[in-house]
């Protein structure tokens, strides 16, 4: 019994989801929810006894390996040790049930040629590790049974313990198999094991053409008591979910970053979620997530729209300074609700009002390049010929430049990222055409110093134009970085208008 009526154990208060039937805490009443990671105010990671990699700004960030498995027994424990040797913080397995017996596979189609999963989890270089399991059930037709067995041979192998939790995960269309976990999870026989399972529910990329509906989403993930949300990492919007399923406390991942220019969208997300699930290599990955090369960071996202400055971090996390906002020649403030393309705080720029957000003069090493990434929202996407927008930017005979520009003669903008090698700048391009006013755009530009000029959208190069390769350092000059305006020695000129919410450059280097 529940608020005056019968509810299922581990089913969370309609009012509160921080709150559960917990039938071995209270029998006729809700009860606090002590194992809801999502309602502390703790990092997501934290109690975790594996020390997992820390960006510049400390933010926690766990590495998965991808399908941490094979068709056999011997292979798939041999994918298992490569993963952990290579410093893996999360093993990623696939598990379904066929006859009773839980087996380790990427599809539920009906075979039982593939290990066993409870002869992978009593694997003793597994168990003497200190990796999570990051386990993902593709059973489409899930039962208590299942459920049962899945957490019963955990349990029994030692899994699930205080620092060292097990991550349950599905696909939303799939959520009936947390659902069940939930259940089990509430009742005598897991009690001691329920505070050290989360639920997670994965959302494909398609998802994030209706940011509103994946929004409704997210909540609704938030009140059936599940624990964080796992996004495609060229979804759509995709800011839109991540700050939304931020600000409900629960915890994010992005799955799967692939193994061709992988570093360049882990560099970008590092600090905007708690886990990555990869096919670029464990060891590098984690390497590109603790790389002290961190220049500037910005994530207007949960700082006060009110507010008449906004907070960003220059080298590392105790780099703290403010900027103005909401005065003359500075950009406004907008607070976003549930339904837009992006969530919470962004900067709001208008060309007309010569408005710019001025960070520090911070130039790359000489033989190296820059990576720069920003999530933005363009209202003038259509410019008249010869004219430029500058979105961020130090260029100035040197560094680099993110910007709109419709080249003279030319009937079309373009979206460019352009640095300084060799006496030019060089740019990437891609057509204006294939944005919109009404969505927001993760916009990554890199160069590293010996290679190409490349630039995406929504971690696809997919439209886009690079230039090179080239085998030169980027030139350094005296400006400043400058957010909404090119930073000329002088007053800046080429200014932007449109919504940044988060703005990064980093010093990048051959990977």
């Amino acid at each position: 019994m529940a608020g005056g009526s019968c509810v299922e154990a581990g089913t969370p208060n309609p009012a509160d989801p921080c709150q559960a039937c917990l039938p071995v805490a209270n029998g006729n009443g809700w009860s606090e929810d002590d194992a809801n990671v999502t309602c502390d105010s703790l990092p997501y990671w934290a109690g975790v006894q594996r020390t997992l990699p820390r960006t510049p700004y400390d933010h926690e960030n766990a590495v998965s390996c991808h399908n941490c498995y094979a068709s056999s027994l011997s292979a798939t424990l041999d994918t298992i040790h490569a993963a952990q040797a290579s410093g893996a913080d999360l093993i990623e397995l696939d598990i379904k049930d066929q006859g009773g017996t839980v087996y380790v596979q990427h599809d539920d189609t009906g075979s039982t040629s593939a290990p066993r999963f409870a002869e992978v989890l009593a694997d003793p270089g597994l168990k003497a590790g200190n990796q999570l399991l990051f386990i993902e059930t593709k059973e489409t037709t899930p039962s208590d049974s299942y459920l049962r067995a899945v957490l019963d041979q955990l349990a029994a192998a030692g899994y699930g313990v205080a620092g060292r939790p097990v991550v349950l995960r599905t696909f939303d269309s799939l959520r009936d198999n947390l659902l069940l976990a939930r259940k089990l999870l509430a009742t005598p026989t897991y009690a001691a094991m329920r505070p050290h399972v989360r639920l997670h529910v994965l959302f494909p990329s398609a998802e994030g053409a209706d940011v509103a509906a994946l929004q409704t989403k997210v909540a609704a993930s938030k009140q059936r008591g599940f624990h964080g949300v796992e996004f495609e990492y060229r979804t759509p919007n995709l800011f839109g979910a991540l700050a939304y399923a931020k600000s409900l406390g629960m915890g994010t991942s992005l799955w799967t970053l692939p193994a061709s220019m992988g570093e360049a969208f882990i560099a970008a997300l590092r600090d905007e979620v708690d886990a990555l699930t990869v096919d670029y290599p464990v060891a590098q990955a984690r390497a590109v997530i603790q790389d002290d090369n961190a220049l500037v960071y910005l994530n207007a996202w949960d700082q006060p729209a009110a507010a008449n400055s906004v907070r960003w971090l220059g080298s590392s996390h105790i780099a703290v300074h403010q900027a103005p906002v909401n005065v003359g020649g500075a950009p406004t403030t907008e607070s976003l609700p549930v339904g837009e393309d992006r969530f919470g705080t962004s900067l709001v720029f208008d060309a007309a009002a010569n408005q710019s957000l001025t960070f520090l003069d911070a130039d790359a090493s000489p033989a190296v390049g820059y990576l720069v990434a920003t999530v933005v929202n363009f209202d003038a996407l259509g410019l008249p010929e010869g004219e430029t927008q500058m979105v961020l930017g130090k260029a100035n005979a040197g560094g680099f430049a993110l910007e709109l520009h419709n080249p003279a003669g030319a009937e079309n903008t373009i979206l460019r990222f352009g640095v300084y090698v060799d006496g030019a700048y060089r740019y990437a391009t891609y057509p204006a055409s294939g944005l919109g006013g009404s969505e927001s755009y993760l916009i990554i530009g890199a160069y590293d110093g010996d290679g190409s000029v490349r630039l995406w959208v929504n971690n696809s190069e997919t439209g886009t134009t690079a230039a090179g390769p080239f085998a030169a350092g980027v030139g350094q000059n005296d400006v400043p970085i400058l957010l909404g305006a090119d930073p000329e020695v002088g007053p800046p000129r080429f200014f932007f208008s449109g919504k940044v919410q988060m703005a990064l450059v980093q010093e990048w280097g051959n990977h």
